[in-house]
């Protein structure tokens, strides 16, 4: 679900009561049309289970909504 916070990428945090993503050492980089993400998240405990991990991309004109992009086992 949506975080609370914000960061710019290579510094900051942003969490909620499932997760934290640790801007610095998160990355991002474009090469043409392909844009490659990568978050250094960490799941709280309590969150323990296999989880889905959901992302969406958008634009001021076009929104590709809630994709299921990977899996992960929470200990």
């Amino acid at each position: 679900g949506p975080y609370a916070g914000s960061f710019i990428m290579g510094s900051g945090s942003a969490a909620n009561s499932q997760c934290t993503i640790n801007g610095a050492n998160s990355s991002v980089s474009g090469n043409g049309n392909m844009l490659t993400l990568t978050l250094d998240i960490t799941f709280n405990h309590s969150f323990a289970g296999e989880r889905v991990i959901y992302a969406a991309a958008g634009s001021n004109t076009a929104h590709s909504g809630w994709l299921a992009v990977a899996t992960q086992t929470v200990p």
